[in-house]
């Protein structure tokens, strides 16, 4: 037995004194010890590993291909926040991340040193913003480290080289998600070798990584993890199956001309500059569709050896129906209190933008299937009228940008209550339900978006929760100013957050009946009650808001855009 052990120790970890190799599939990597903030607990960090074999040259536009093994030593030391090509978030023109970018940061509390060692649960973290950006890799550990857990964060392609089909004949399509599966195969195959345990993997996404993961929720990928943690995201989203894949190639393949380049001639540069303009040049288009296009999103892939997404979320759901074979995990997700400050930054900034807006009303919806109406049309101007007698009619203390702002939210938070009820009438697993509305020093979403701008912004923005959660890099002096105040407001909120999340990876509750939190957070029901509003103090409400809200859409949906009203008018397009 000693000489088992010893034999593992010799295969699998060399430990130096602040280095530590580890052996995996593909061959061994290097880490380094680091140091969690607050607390001082040590961990080992892996950062840049490859899950995936370089998307550039032939690969490019193609389904990713599992990294091959390499000899020697693969060297993780170095700290590693990349990400794959994407518009700049700031700067649209702009260009940030590279192709070659398939690569995750490992954390862990732990390696163990023989085979039956206990194991840590598993949170794998992908970060996501409206489709077109992903910065998992700014974010560190240190507070899931604190809870015992193992993190990883995953980048993975997104916009033209997540989801440009090349053509009908090629079956390499959805790459985006399909990298996401690959990270998590990655993760199964080697994450005891770091100290996790395969059977307790934690998938948690923000925004449209939020919606990637619940669309893996719909497919045979769904297997690779055990539970979900959504912040401000589902697979109702009104941005996606909305556009026209081939009609957005063509454009692109148009806009690369105008450069004198060809599509496989042209740079990363080139590529994502030509994409930012494929609606702009077509504004008339997404008025007449009433909702948010996004160029290159998922899109349902004829069925193959190799296909993942086959069926929109309504056939999804459609073909379950009274069929128990939907996805049996604990589900925890989130809103804000105002999801759409970072989405109308120009009119916090600009109130010639704001004016402009409701003088030329033109609206979205958030509906993810059904049809839509010439903006034209007396239908059209009927549903228009509705809304802005509801969002905004006149008198009242409420400021113009405040109104727009109750809108925007509702805009995006529809989807994420109208998935809560279509999984709770399909699942009896338990669903956790959160609205976030803390403010403190670490809500980096809406002071970025404010920018100093002295304007009144009643609630917190979309992601707020993330810095909390976790070790957000271009926070960092924001952090040493909170660990030299000691005990202070944010310090303890982060400390109970981490907990609530960590004990939902680990038990599929956040609230065990063993936790120190001084509350117990029961799963939400039908009605929406139960919901935990985490301020500085945590308490459970109803939601009240949200059952409205939810209400006035879904009388607009079945009214005007449900399938089978819209076949019966002759206005639509």
């Amino acid at each position: 037995m000693y000489r088992e052990i010893y034999v593992f120790f010799l295969l699998h970890l060399w430990v130096g004194a602040d280095k530590i190799v580890v052996t995996v599939k593909q061959g061994k990597i290097s880490g380094l010890r680091e140091e969690t903030l607050f607390e001082n607990r040590l961990y080992f960090a892996f950062y840049g590993v490859p899950y995936g074999s370089p998307p550039v040259g032939k690969l490019r536009f193609k389904d990713p291909k599992p990294v091959k093994h390499w000899s020697g030593t693969y060297d993780a030391t170095t700290e590693y926040h990349g990400t794959c090509a994407q518009t700049h978030i700031v700067y649209k023109t702009g260009v940030y991340g590279v192709e070659d970018c398939l690569y995750m940061n490992i954390y862990t509390p732990h390696i163990p040193r023989t085979g039956d060692a206990i194991l840590k649960t598993v949170i794998v973290w992908i970060h996501g913003y409206a489709f077109s950006s992903c910065f998992s890799h700014i974010h560190g550990p240190d507070f899931f480290i604190n809870n015992d857990v193992v993190l990883v964060t995953v980048a993975h392609r997104i916009g033209v080289f997540g989801f440009m089909k090349i053509n009908d004949n090629d079956p390499d399509a959805n790459m985006g998600l399909k990298d996401i599966v690959l990270a998590l195969k990655w993760i199964k195959t080697n994450i005891k070798q770091f100290g996790g345990d395969k059977n307790k993997i934690t998938l948690m996404g923000s925004g449209s990584a939020a919606t990637f993961i619940t669309l893996l929720m719909t497919t045979k990928a769904n297997k690779l993890f055990s539970s979900v943690i959504l912040l401000s995201g589902a697979l109702f989203a009104p941005s996606i199956f909305q556009g026209n894949p081939e009609a957005e190639k063509k454009r692109l393949v148009h806009e690369l001309k105008r450069k004198h380049v060809t599509l496989n001639q042209a740079t990363t540069k080139d590529i994502i500059e030509a994409t930012h303009s494929i609606y702009i040049r077509n504004t008339q288009e997404i008025v007449e569709l009433q909702r948010p296009i996004v160029p290159f999103t998922p899109t349902i892939e004829p069925k193959s050896n190799t296909s993942l997404l086959v069926r929109t979320p309504k056939e999804f759901f459609d073909t379950i129906k009274n069929k128990q074979i939907y996805s049996s995990k604990p589900i925890l997700v989130g809103i804000t209190t105002q999801e759409s400050i970072p989405e109308v930054i120009p009119f916090i900034h600009n109130p010639y933008y704001l004016k402009k807006f409701i003088n030329s009303f033109k609206y979205y919806v958030p509906f993810a299937d059904g049809c839509s109406y010439n903006s034209s049309s007396e239908t059209y101007k009927k549903i228009s009228k509705l809304i802005k007698d509801r969002y905004f009619s006149e008198g009242g203390p409420i400021t113009l940008l405040e109104k727009l702002l109750k809108y925007a939210s509702d805009l995006i938070k529809f989807p994420i209550v109208q998935f809560v009820k279509t999984h709770l009438s399909y699942s009896k697993s338990k669903m956790f339900m959160y609205k976030f509305d803390y403010r403190g020093k670490l809500n980096a979403v809406k002071a970025t978006s404010l920018a100093q701008k002295k304007v009144h912004v009643s609630g917190v923005a979309s992601g707020d929760e993330i810095c909390y959660l976790l070790r957000c890099e271009p926070l960092r002096e924001l952090y040493i100013q909170i660990n030299k105040e000691g005990v202070s407001k944010d310090r303890q909120f982060i400390t109970e957050l981490s907990t609530l999340w960590s004990n939902f990876a680990k038990f599929g509750d956040p609230t065990p009946p063993h936790s120190d939190i001084n509350i117990t957070w029961p799963p939400v029901d039908a009605n929406l009650d139960n919901v935990l509003l985490i301020r500085k103090y945590f308490k459970l409400v109803s939601s009240k808001d949200e059952r409205v809200m939810f209400d006035f859409w879904d009388r607009i949906y079945e009214n005007y855009y449900k399938q089978e009203v819209c076949d019966k008018k002759h206005d639509e397009l």
